[in-house]
């Protein structure tokens, strides 16, 4: 066994040896590891402060990614550094951190009538007597219609009613019993919407009674320790089972975390909460409910169920009521899941008359487009550069991330997030930044630099200078270089494809796309001209150009408060004309043409 402290959260473990990475997740210490602990990204830098034993000797990868300054101070990667035996303190350095990124919150939202799968009412039931012998459960599905149950309900029902003096408040989930309470407090009943995102988790509690809205919360998704994308996940839980079962624990707390604060917060009892409706991707789906991931990752990409699910919540870990059930929107393909069905419910795309493109950037970027006619969807592999991932200042939408950027002459303009010290450049700063190059002619369209600048240094390739040593709050500079720009010309790339290869196989003209909803947090704090300058989005007018906000958890709200939504969106997806792009022969050749600005 070895000894690890880690700090500045000054948690003590005793564990087996392994890298320093591995020990940190098995005990629940976040390290920020994009690559999934492959020693590629070298995002998982930590500092050796003091040990006492045996460390593994520095690797290939870590003489790649740390300078000689560094190791001199003990910088190490977690993922490589193995503590083999004695013990360590271990310093987690701040751009090293797994930080609460913003959320959007939800800037549209549809009234649907109140038809949740949770009926709960207050019922005074005739007592038995000699002259009336009905039996218990038949006295109840007399007062409130026929109902199933089971056995344990079954086995207190006779006393509690009797307790009660027959004066109940029957609790139904989809025509079966799960709950019965003395008195009437028919007025509490509650569910919970949530979006398990790759990257973070929001749920909100809500009223089932009158379908408000009563408390938010969210948190970044643990999960991102053992990968930034979802293939790295799939490929960690492929490993054993129990790898899928640790990336289900972590994931499935963190909601109980979550709804057990808001319960708090709102004064509401969790034996009150009936239903949780969940979506995400389908990766994310599986990993939630701990169903065997593997498949989605290779060729044909099959989940192992696309239609919508529902299991008692204690079977899953949900600490909400006992009887209480969990169910999901339906997927549509591997890679397209309930998020982007999600996403189709809020909007209303699948109604209207107007054409419409819904894009949710991430990793795995979805795209719907269409009107009530046609509908088409797919998932464009953008890859994490969005997520700051393999650009060298690149960061997550946290305190200190530059999220825009102007150029005036040899002046950078910049904000920052919380207007914190610059710590790096988040996705939409990078936008704006590749934008404003472009526009004052200092890269071409491959983004190649073509200008000479008072910001450009040659530091053994030429790099672009953001921020200034003395403004960043690590003391060097903040740079962007060619490979930067040209990771995040690619994630573009990747996302234009996508909508021209969707566009085209539905039989419509990007240009005659009449409305865009921006999905996602990213969506909402995007600078929509610039995006349009660099190719990220169709030209549309910009006040065609909708920020939607957080819709996937608004589309499984409309889910937990209408049974009809859900059938609704299982007849969308039967009919939804679906674009696997890693099979269009065209792929490649439109990709190579959608990489420039």
């Amino acid at each position: 066994m070895v000894s690890v402290t880690f700090e500045p959260v000054g948690k003590k473990v005793e564990d087996e040896p392994d890298t320093i990475l591995e020990i940190a997740r098995r005990n629940g210490v976040l390290i920020r590891s994009d690559c999934g602990g492959k020693g590629v990204c070298g995002k998982c830098k930590v500092v050796v402060v003091d040990y006492r034993g045996s460390l593994s000797d520095i690797t290939d990868h870590e003489r790649k990614h740390l300078i000689e300054e560094e190791i001199s101070k003990g910088y190490r990667l977690a993922c490589q550094a193995r503590v083999e035996e004695g013990r360590a303190t271990i310093f987690i350095p701040p751009e090293s951190r797994l930080e609460r990124r913003k959320v959007a919150g939800l800037t549209i939202e549809k009234e649907v009538e109140l038809n949740p799968a949770v009926r709960k009412v207050y019922a005074e039931i005739q007592p038995p007597s000699i002259e009336d012998q009905l039996p218990d459960y038949d006295r109840l599905t007399r007062a409130l219609g026929d109902f199933s149950l089971d056995l344990e309900t079954l086995s207190e029902m006779p006393k509690l009613l009797r307790e009660a003096e027959w004066r109940v408040t029957a609790t139904f989930w989809n025509g079966r019993l799960i709950d019965l309470e003395k008195g009437d407090v028919s007025d509490r009943c509650y569910g919970v919407a949530v979006d398990v995102g790759s990257s973070k988790i929001i749920c909100h509690l809500v009223d089932l009674k009158s379908g408000e809205t009563i408390a938010t919360g969210y948190s970044d998704n643990p999960q991102v320790a053992y990968g930034e994308d979802i293939v790295s996940r799939i490929t960690y839980a492929s490993k054993s089972a129990e790898n899928r079962k640790r990336l289900q624990t972590v994931v499935v707390e963190t909601v109980n975390q979550i709804i057990a604060e808001l319960c708090n917060e709102s004064g509401v009892d969790l034996r009150h909460v009936y239903e949780v409706m969940i979506v995400g991707n389908s990766v994310m789906h599986h990993l939630f409910f701990g169903i065997e991931p593997r498949f989605i990752g290779v060729s044909p990409f099959t989940p192992a169920v696309r239609r919508g699910v529902s299991f008692p919540a204690e079977d899953v870990g949900l600490r909400i009521n006992r009887k209480g059930y969990v169910s999901s929107l339906p997927l549509v393909a591997g890679f397209v899941g309930a998020d982007a069905v999600a996403n189709i419910a809020i909007t209303g795309i699948h109604k209207a008359e107007e054409i419409s493109m819904v894009i949710d950037i991430g990793t795995n970027t979805e795209i719907v487009i269409g009107n009530r006619e046609k509908l088409g969807v797919c998932s464009a592999p953008s890859g994490p550069a969005f997520e700051g991932a393999h650009i060298t200042f690149g960061m997550k939408a946290i305190s200190g991330a530059i999220d825009s950027v102007r150029i005036e002459r040899d002046e950078v303009i910049y904000t920052t997030i919380d207007n914190a010290k610059a710590k790096g450049l988040c996705g939409t700063g990078l936008i704006d930044l590749i934008a404003e190059l472009y526009r004052n002619g200092i890269i071409n369209r491959n983004g190649k630099f073509v200008k000479d600048h008072s910001r450009i240094i040659v530091d053994g390739v030429p790099k672009f200078v953001v921020a200034k040593a003395e403004e960043t709050e690590f003391g060097k500079p903040i740079t962007v270089s060619e490979k930067d720009i040209n990771e995040l010309l690619m994630a573009k790339g990747a996302i234009k494809s996508g909508w021209m290869i969707l566009s085209e196989r539905l039989g419509i003209e990007p240009d005659k796309i009449e409305r865009i909803y921006l999905a996602g947090s990213f969506g909402r704090h995007i600078n929509v001209e610039n995006a349009k300058v660099i190719g990220l989005l169709p030209d549309i007018p910009s006040e065609k150009i909708t920020f939607a906000g957080d819709t996937a958890v608004g589309g499984a709200k409309m889910a937990l408060k209408s049974v009809r939504v859900r059938d609704e969106m299982e007849d969308v997806v039967s009919r939804l004309n679906y674009v696997e792009l890693s099979v269009e022969k065209n792929f490649y050749s439109v990709f190579v043409r959608a990489i420039p600005i």
